[in-house]
């Protein structure tokens, strides 16, 4: 026999040996005891809000592979938690009252039977959400109410803000999930008339707050108008920018033409670096409500989100004539805006959907905090653009509100 044919012989000799040693196996518990596991000792509990963190020492033995803790909200929900042999506490959560409660600790072998139940006992701190509930205020703003409330936990939380319709039934008029620590939102589009608003706040353990009404439950909103812009003008000093301020007036731009009612004209810094910052007059002094910034649409900005269209602005109001020195110290911070597609595409620049485009058509609103301070100065400064040119070409500035005088 030749050295080739040595060789196929092993080979398939090797072969038929693979084949028939190969068996389906089959998978299951590397333990395969159907007793019950030890029990889980020495537990101990810690007071959190909404809950309880529940400590114990695992049994000394191999067939444990898990703990688990059954309990049951205060809204009648059952829930589990659960944790491997590696760990020693649970983090029980969703409570939303400050009575005693028990959970059931089981532990759970390899073959997935139980040990009897271990009783703890725990009670928990005030829970996040009745925290909230009870930070929870509506006051009446421009065009219809404000709501704000405190989230000191952290918690996600998710906000419900209603408002009374023609048939006099309250309906949901703007919905809010957030885990801020301190919230601000708005509702606006009605008229200066008595009319309910309320406030529904629920966690993500399905507790839910009841109907939350403002002092008396009727709110009258503020009057809205727009500001009159035929008394606008850009400040100076001795016909001087303040220092720090920049033209608006390159690249066919001029100063004016930012609030002018023209959406089809704008202003356009120079050439150079970001931020860049002006000074407007508002010709009399006000309680401001909202801004509406408008986009250049047109000519190398062939669409909105893009180009130097401006994308973070921030405002500063002040009421008496500002120093021809520009110090950002004399004047108050009043918006830190930072403005968003509808569609979510905001690290995409070339991205501009339908809906992006209602909302540059529509004017893009940052809300001025409620306050009964008038200001009659406002310093915008751009910050950044859309397409991170080393300039902005704001198209339109809108301000409402109502005057002091």
């Amino acid at each position: 026999m030749n050295n080739t044919m040595k060789t196929k012989t092993v080979y398939f000799t090797c072969l038929t040996f693979l084949l028939c040693s190969c068996t389906e196996k089959q998978l299951e518990p590397i333990n395969t005891s159907k007793d019950k596991p030890s029990q889980v000792s020495d537990t101990r509990s810690e007071r959190i809000p909404g809950g309880a963190v529940i400590s114990f020492v695992l049994p000394q033995d191999d067939n444990v592979l898990a703990v688990k803790a059954v309990y049951t909200l205060t809204n009648g929900q059952e829930r589990e938690s659960i944790v491997s042999f590696y760990g020693n506490s649970l983090t029980l959560e969703g409570y939303n009252d400050t009575l005693e409660h028990e959970a059931l600790l089981y532990t759970v072998s390899r073959a997935q039977v139980l040990s009897d139940p271990v009783p703890v006992k725990f009670t928990p701190l005030e829970s996040p959400l009745s925290k909230t509930i009870r930070s929870a205020g509506i006051g009446s703003d421009f065009g219809g109410a404000y709501f704000t409330w405190r989230n000191e936990d952290q918690v996600m939380l998710t906000v419900e803000m209603l408002a009374e319709n023609e048939n006099g039934e309250l309906q949901t008029a703007r919905i809010v999930t957030s885990a801020l620590d301190s919230a601000y939102f708005n509702i606006r589009g009605y008229e200066p008339k008595p009319q309910k608003f309320g406030l529904i706040i629920r966690d993500n353990w399905d507790n839910v707050s009841e109907v939350i009404y403002p002092e008396g439950e009727m709110i009258t909103p503020r009057l809205e108008t727009p500001l009159d812009k035929k008394l606008f003008s850009i400040y100076k000093d001795n016909n001087n920018y303040l220092t720090g301020d920049a033209t608006f007036v390159n690249w066919e731009g001029r100063d004016e033409y930012m609030f002018d009612d023209d959406v089809a004209t704008y202003g356009h810094s120079y050439t150079g670096s970001l931020p860049v910052s002006i000074t407007i007059d508002i010709g009399k002094a006000a309680r401001l409500s909202r801004v509406a910034f408008f986009q250049r649409y047109g000519a190398n900005a062939q669409q909105y989100y893009n180009w130097g269209n401006p994308r973070r602005i921030l405002v500063f109001g002040r009421l008496e004539t500002p120093p021809s020195s520009g110090n950002w110290a004399d004047w108050t911070e009043l918006i830190d805006f930072t403005m968003i597609k509808p569609s979510g595409t905001n690290s995409d620049f070339t991205v501009c959907t339908d809906e992006d485009t209602q909302a540059a058509l529509n004017g893009h609103d940052a809300s001025f905090p409620m306050s009964e301070n008038p200001y009659r100065y406002l310093r915008f400064r751009f910050m950044t653009s859309w397409d991170n040119r080393p300039y902005v070409h704001p198209a339109e500035i809108s301000l409402y509100g109502e005057y002091a005088e």
